[in-house]
Order: C-alpha cells, then structure tokens, then sequence
C-alpha cells in the first residue's frame, strides 16, 4: 500500500523491512534505495514489537492500519515512519503516530505524513474519528495535533508515559476544514 502526500511517500511496512531495522536499520536503506539517518528509529523496541504482532497477524501490513515508512522522493531519504495503532475501533475511532528522524525535524514532514494518513482513514468506511495522544504540555506533540486539525479531547492515561493528552479529529471537522481549504 502506498499513500502519497505533496513531498512524501508513505510506504507499508512490510515484514522485511521491520527484519532490516531490527538487524541494522540503515540496511533499510538497499531495500527502499533511499538513505536512512544514523539518529532513526529513536524508539527501536517499538518495530520490534511490530515484528512480533506481525508473527500473528501476517495480513496487517495489508489491512491498511499498520505501519507507514515516510520516504522523501526528491531526497531519496527515509524522514520517518507513522502509522495506525490498529484498525478502527467498535465506535468508529483509530489511532495514529508518528516519529521523525531528529534532522528532518520542523520540515513539515510530521504534519504532512500525518494528514496523510488521517485523509486515508476518512475515505474508509466507519470510520468517524481519527485520535492521537501527547505528553501533557503545549509542545511540539501538542503543536502538532493542532497543525492537522485535531482538537484536545481530554486527558488520559499511558501505560508508559503516564498522563497525556488526549487528540482528536472527527470526519465532519476533516471535511469542513478540507472544503475550507479548497475554497480559500
């Protein structure tokens, strides 16, 4: 699967590539034909974990709710990687994130790797709302969310980082914000 943005590409994350960032994730890059910056993954234990529900679940990566590597074209750079934390909830609702390589921070790659997927959400079925979650403070996490249209939804509870704030964008919010876009 692959969705394009403006500047970017977001390619599924298939099993060999998650056995390439686990063994070496610059080996990633003979596989994508792209380079792969020395700072990426910051969270390495979370593609080995992805590794391990693929073992389960063979067919995620072709469900669509999986992850998404951001690959830069022009650049032929890997600029990060996001993704869907699972399919859609009973209610309608899915989870998305997302990690950028530290040196292509404040591109615009988050936002736009982002909405990309928050656009391919909404063109599912069922779907009604598209959630996300930051440390509890008004920063880049925070700043984010709002760049894509999310508004704060509360506060909830990581099993890992604790309190954070609670993101979302509902189906009617992402279609009057992209009329108003087209419109302007």
């Amino acid at each position: 699967m692959l969705i394009h943005t403006q500047r970017l590409r977001l390619i599924t994350c298939e099993e060999n590539h998650l056995a390439a960032i686990d063994r070496d994730p610059r080996s990633l890059g003979a596989i994508l034909n792209v380079v792969v910056p020395e700072q990426w993954p910051e969270h390495p234990q979370a593609y080995s974990q992805a590794m391990s529900l693929l073992k389960k679940q063979p067919l995620l990566p072709y469900s669509g709710w999986w992850l998404y590597l951001f690959v830069h074209p022009v650049l032929k750079t890997l600029v990060g990687c996001g993704g869907f934390k699972g399919a859609p909830a009973a209610d309608g609702v899915v989870e998305v994130g997302c990690e950028i390589a530290p040196q292509y921070r404040r591109e615009g790659f988050a936002a736009e790797g982002l909405r990309g997927l928050i656009s391919y959400a909404f063109t599912r079925p069922g779907v009604g709302a598209v959630d996300a979650y930051s440390m509890p403070k008004t920063g880049p996490q925070a700043q984010l969310a709002k760049k894509v249209g999310m508004k704060r939804n509360g506060e909830a509870t990581d099993p890992i980082a604790g309190r954070v704030w609670h993101w979302r964008i509902t189906r009617r919010a992402y279609l009057n914000r992209a009329l108003a876009a087209r419109v302007a």
